[in-house]
C-alpha cells in the first residue's frame, strides 16, 4: 500500500492533526518548477476553464479563506457546476502551512489543485493547470512553481506530466519547541 493512501483520508488526517496539535509534525515537500511560456491552453469540449470568484467553487469546499492578495481562483465548470479548481498567484509571498513558514515565489505559484471525485480521470486537473500557466504567462510570469507533499502521488504525476521537474526538497520537523528546516537542491540524476 502506498503511503499517501494511509494519510490522505479522514482517519489519517485526524491522526496528523492530533499529532500537530500536540506539537509533533514532519513534512517533506518537493518544489517543482518549469519555465514559461507554455503552449496555448487547450479549451476542452466537455467543460470550461476560467478565472472565477471564490464563491463559484465553494460547493467543492474550496478553502477560499486561505486566498492571499493577488491570488486568483481558476475553476473548471460544466453547465455551471464546478468540477475543480486551483489557486494561482504571480510574484507572491504565501504562508506554507505544512512547513510552518512564509515563502516568496518569483513567477507563477500554483497550489490547491482539486477535482471533485466524480470528475477525476477526465483531464480536468491537467486542463486547469494548462490554463493557469498560460494565464500566468500572459501576466508576465517566466517561471512556474508548485510545492507538493512527497506522499501526494497524484499531484506529483500531474506536475510531472506538464513538464515540471523537482528543483528542491524542503524538509521540516517539529517536536515541541525544537524545529529543523532544510532545503536541498536536487541532484541532476535524482528523481
Amino acid at each position: 500500500m502506498q503511503l499517501h493512501r494511509l494519510v490522505r483520508n479522514p482517519y489519517g488526517r485526524a491522526v496528523y492533526d492530533r499529532l500537530q496539535a500536540a506539537g509533533v509534525t514532519a513534512t517533506v515537500m518537493s518544489e517543482y518548477g518549469r519555465s514559461l511560456p507554455v503552449d496555448d491552453a487547450p479549451d476542452p469540449d466537455a467543460f470550461r476553464i476560467k478565472r472565477c470568484e471564490p464563491a463559484a467553487v465553494r460547493a467543492l469546499a474550496a478553502p477560499t479563506d486561505e486566498l492571499v492578495d493577488g491570488e486568483t481562483v481558476v475553476g473548471a465548470f460544466a453547465d455551471g457546476t464546478p468540477l475543480g479548481y486551483l489557486f494561482c498567484s504571480v510574484d507572491a509571498t504565501l504562508p506554507i502551512h505544512p512547513l510552518e513558514r512564509t515563502l516568496s515565489f518569483d513567477g507563477a505559484y500554483v497550489r490547491r489543485v482539486f477535482v471533485a471525485p466524480d470528475h477525476r480521470e477526465r483531464g480536468v486537473a491537467g486542463a486547469l493547470l494548462d490554463w493557469a500557466l498560460a494565464d500566468a504567462s500572459d501576466d508576465g510570469a517566466e517561471r512556474a512553481t508548485a510545492l507538493v507533499a512527497r506522499d501526494n502521488i497524484p499531484s506529483r504525476a500531474l506536475f510531472e506530466s506538464r513538464g515540471f521537474g523537482v528543483r528542491r526538497r524542503h524538509f521540516y520537523a517539529r517536536v515541541g519547541p525544537l524545529t529543523h528546516y532544510s532545503v536541498r537542491e536536487r541532484e541532476p540524476n535524482q528523481q
